[in-house]
């Protein structure tokens, strides 16, 4: 991964490439890396960008690789938390991954039956998150599921624990945080991501062939394509606040927090 947050990086790469009689570098990763590959098509280095991120953040694709994997493992350890959640009537509070954005958090709460989802780009109400535990609680559930992005804003370090003391202190119910952190971020790609993976990679190799430099490959609605670089770089694709899972979720009695 190349990080953008080294200004001498690009000289550095530009050097070595020039070294090394290199034709083409293919910059695989997230929104730090694409950014990078655009400065360095900017120096005039053939560049193609493919993007690669759990947090499905990078702008101008609708999907990156890594991000199905994350969600079955954030999906798979929720549906795990259930049962116990259930069986010591308590709120268990799970903190997923995904930088600034909301996408692994709303598609595996969704997915592995939360009852309450929080993600940066909707912003959240304690009371709002308290009034549907307790109503929960108050039709026989004293048991609840709430998910919440590592970015979600509460102006603490740590944005479950703060949710965890905001809940346990307002509704007198036992609450238990769980942060699954880097475990997201391993093991076997699902098929799903080898697939897009595949997909993508081959399209660069089109693209470099054509000689065609200066552009990321994408993902767009189920065709492959690509953006230039100049579209992608310094953005982040957040979740919309129309997204249609925060409609139906909705629909089906999930609390945003709002």
């Amino acid at each position: 991964m190349l990080d953008s947050n080294d200004n001498n990086k690009p000289q550095i790469i530009y050097r070595n490439y020039v070294d090394m009689g290199l034709d083409c570098v293919v910059c695989i990763g997230g929104n730090g890396t694409q950014k990078t590959a655009y400065k360095l098509s900017q120096l005039g280095l053939n560049i193609i960008g493919v993007p690669k991120t759990i947090d499905n953040d990078v702008y101008g694709t609708d999907l990156t690789f890594g991000f199905d994997t994350a969600v079955n493992i954030a999906t798979e350890a929720i549906d795990r938390l259930h049962s116990t959640a259930s069986s010591h009537k308590r709120v268990v509070v799970v903190e997923v991954m995904g930088h600034k954005a909301g996408w692994i958090a709303l598609y595996a709460g969704m997915a592995g039956g939360a009852d309450i989802i929080l993600i940066p780009e909707l912003g959240f109400d304690l009371d709002k998150i308290n009034e549907k535990i307790l109503q929960r609680s108050s039709v026989g559930k004293p048991y609840s599921i709430v998910v919440i992005a590592e970015g979600l804003k509460t102006g603490k370090d740590s944005p479950s624990d703060y949710i965890s003391s905001a809940i346990e202190k307002a509704t007198g119910i036992e609450v238990r945080t769980t942060v699954l952190g880097y475990i997201q971020r391993g093991g076997n790609p699902s098929p799903f991501d080898r697939n897009i993976a595949t997909r993508l990679g081959s399209h660069a190799t089109e693209l470099a062939a054509k000689r065609a430099f200066g552009r990321m490959v994408c993902i767009q609605g189920e065709n492959v394509g690509s953006v230039d670089l100049a579209e992608v770089a310094g953005k982040t694709k957040l979740v919309p606040v129309d997204h249609d899972l925060i409609k139906q979720g909705s629909n089906m009695g999930i609390s945003f927090g709002i």
